[in-house]
């Protein structure tokens, strides 16, 4: 819902809406009503308060993590408390950093522990369907999105405790002299696009001529597994996105459900000494357990329901120019290197060119909305006179403040501003659209063409988004700003990637001048580009991304690779301010120290830089990455972690519940329905039922009187 007074707006949607709008409107009064014919639709409404209050499977989780160097080792442990009478199947769906590599499952169930092992996806899903079935206690991890995992678990006992542990590794984040990590909670519910895709059952009975309507309605339908029970989200399968029953479970309700919590504990290890350890996000107590080595603590158990982040500063003058780690196996070498390029010590101002690209979809709606217009008015504020810009806004439908970019004058930026602050959220969020106008955009000869998107990126189709934006990228250069709580950090950082630019994250409304300032330095600041790693033979680094992005201005250059038997040097090579540098590593001169686990970083590297890769094809992207899965022992969206008890536990008398564990919504975030029709649609289309149904009411009572009639007729 749109009051730009430069931006027509007008309530409309895509087919798939309207369609289901106008089978509601007829559906409604057989839902409210059919309870009296068999076979009907069905909604029990109850005044019991302890139907309503019922105990259900609960779920608690404690992060513990060791920091070395510039890897952060994690063990996660997920207790899944079953307090009713039932044996129950839970599923979990959760979010972990979008560079974590899931390497471990076990499950521990009193004394006992079940290792897990990695196996190719499809098999690794009929190994937990059969435990399920055969009453075996069993756990499935598997990986839906970079930063998106569901965990699994197959008959827990009445009144009984299990506990999933997995266990990932990530490289820390390093920018602007300082380290920092995040470890997501929950997420925002993702906007699924497209038109809803035919189950195989439909699409076979409507391809088999022979199959009459009767013969059809006495085919028995197979029970469906446990995996299937489980993966039942608000969403159906679309072409678009045909993973969305997996991907979209409801939230949680905070009147009838307990909360999720979380606790964490971290041991920090840098080698360095640190000036200050803060959490922007928690509040944690500090400890000095040695020299350069500390121990962080939540200093209360807290609500999985946003992000946790934790930062620290080395002592100035202790800042790392140059580090490297070194991991042997019975194969190969690797190394992780981070290291600092030459700096500008010039600044040589070029206008800029900036399409700013709003999100103003439902899931924006509260807290959310109010930090982004605040990001868009920051950054219209930072812009010279000299410079030019583009307003962007979208939800089910992207429209453009100009067809062509205006000159950032005093009265255009007032008037620009006036309107944002205007914005409402509603509607969906189809990004497709926002993206292709901002890439249709001329670009300007002789200015930074670059592209800020503000958004929470809560969708569900990110692989035809990075399509889009490495295809249609050209000069421009785009910037990611991820908005509230809980955003979908993985696709805005991957879009940032294949966009050439950086990704930021505004997590409240206090923070987004701090945070932007930044952003805008970056912006205006020389890139550091073309930049290439090679040995001292001459030959490339086997390391991703590949070809490096871009940096700016105080970004280190990180990279996990394999070492060669003759690596002696390596020697960066780009330009900087139009003109090129050099800048030689010597293997000999770093004092290399000793990690475990760069393996794992590499395979997880390769793994994005193949799903990347556009000039693959979808079979050899598949077999690639199935491949380092196993290989690696990680998860990936090919490969699995299972772990399976050998001895049955349930009796085969005892049926099973499917339980799927809701998650908490974002905190200060409260998401309208992203639908085409927008929230003013969809309130309309809810008095129109309510009447036809209140219309309907005396229809359908004599419909029944009608069929009591005939019954005591027939008797």
């Amino acid at each position: 819902m749109l009051t730009l007074t430069f931006i027509r707006t007008r309530f409309q949607g895509p087919i798939s809406d309207w369609l289901l709008t106008a089978l509601l409107i007829l559906l409604v009064p057989t839902l409210a009503f059919a309870t009296e014919e068999e076979g009907g639709l069905y909604i029990q409404s109850t005044n019991n308060e302890s139907a309503m209050w019922s105990a259900a499977p609960q779920l608690s989780t404690d992060a513990s993590m060791v920091i070395s160097g510039l890897i952060n080792r994690v063990t996660v442990q997920q207790a899944f408390s079953n307090p009713t009478e039932d044996w129950v199947n839970a599923r979990y769906l959760f979010p972990l950093p979008q560079n974590a590599a899931v390497d471990r499952l076990r499950i521990r169930v009193g004394e006992r522990v079940i290792e897990g092992e990695i196996q190719e996806k499809q098999k690794a899903r009929q190994t937990f369907d059969r435990a399920a079935a055969d009453g075996k206690k069993a756990s499935l991890i598997e990986q839906h999105r970079s930063n998106l995992f569901s965990t699994q678990v197959a008959n827990i006992a009445p009144n009984e405790t299990i506990i999933v542990e997995i266990e990932y590794q990530e490289s820390l984040h390093y920018e602007d002299g300082e380290f920092s990590l995040r470890f997501p909670t929950t997420f925002t519910q993702r906007y699924i696009p497209g038109l809803p895709m035919s189950s195989p059952t439909e699409e076979t009975m409507r391809n088999t001529d022979e199959v009459s309507v009767d013969d059809a309605s006495e085919i028995a339908k197979p029970a469906p597994s446990a995996l299937a029970q489980l993966q039942n989200g608000w969403a159906v399968a679309t072409a678009r996105v045909p993973d969305a029953n997996e991907i979209t479970p409801e939230n949680r309700d905070p009147l009838l459900d307990d909360s999720i919590t979380f606790n964490l504990d971290i041991d920090l290890n840098m080698g360095l000494p640190v000036e200050f350890i803060e959490s922007a996000t928690g509040t944690i107590n500090v400890e000095e357990v040695t020299a350069n080595r500390y121990a962080v603590t939540l200093s209360e158990m807290a609500v999985a329901d946003r992000d946790f982040e934790l930062s620290w500063r080395p002592l100035a003058g202790s800042e790392p120019v140059a580090a490297m780690f070194v991991q042997h196996d019975d194969k190969e070498k690797y190394g992780l290197l981070m290291a600092m390029p030459p700096q500008s010590k010039t600044t040589n101002h070029i206008p800029q060119n900036i399409t700013f690209v709003l999100d103003t979809s439902g899931s924006m709606y509260g807290d959310a909305m109010e930090q982004a217009k605040e990001s868009v008015i920051y950054a219209l504020s930072r812009l010279d006179a000299d410079d030019y810009f583009n307003l962007i806004v979208f939800n089910d439908k992207a429209k453009r403040l100009s067809a062509d970019a205006l000159p950032a004058t005093s009265d255009n930026i007032q008037n620009v501003i006036r309107g944002v602050r205007r914005l409402q959220a509603d509607g969906g969020t189809e990004m497709v659209d926002a993206i292709t106008l901002a890439y249709d955009s001329a670009s300007l000869e002789g200015f930074l063409n670059q592209v800020v998107f503000i958004t929470d990126g809560a969708i569900g189709n990110e692989d035809e988004l990075y399509r889009l934006i490495d295809q249609g990228r050209g000069d421009r250069r785009l910037f990611t700003v991820g908005i509230g709580s809980a955003p979908n950090s993985a696709f805005m950082q991957r879009a940032a990637v294949s966009g050439k630019g950086t990704f930021t994250h505004v997590s409240s409304l206090s923070e987004v001048n701090a945070v932007m300032k930044p952003l805008f330095d970056k912006l205006s600041s020389p890139i550091m580009k073309d930049i290439n790693v090679k040995w001292q033979n001459g030959k490339l680094l086997d390391a991703w991304p590949s070809p490096i992005s871009d940096l700016y201005q105080s970004q280190p250059l990180t990279l996990a690779f394999v070492i060669p038997d003759d690596a002696e040097k390596l020697t960066l090579t780009g330009q900087l301010n139009d003109e090129k540098w050099t800048y030689e590593i010597s293997l000999a001169d770093i004092n290399a120290g000793k990690a475990n686990g760069i393996d794992v970083l590499w395979a997880r590297n390769q793994i994005e830089s193949i799903s990347l890769n556009q000039s693959l094809t979808d079979e050899v992207k598949k077999s690639r990455i199935t491949q380092l899965g196993l290989d690696h022992h990680i998860v990936t969206q090919h490969t699995s972690l299972v772990a399976v008890d050998k001895t049955p536990i349930r009796p085969m008398s005892e049926t099973v519940k499917p339980h799927q564990i809701a998650p908490h919504q974002p905190k200060n975030s409260q998401p309208l329905l992203q639908s085409g029709l927008g929230s003013t649609g969809l309130l309309l289309l809810g008095l129109c039922m309510i009447l036809l149904s209140v219309i309907a009411w005396p229809m359908m009572g004599n419909r029944k009187l009608h069929i009591f009639s005939e019954e005591g007729r027939a008797s």
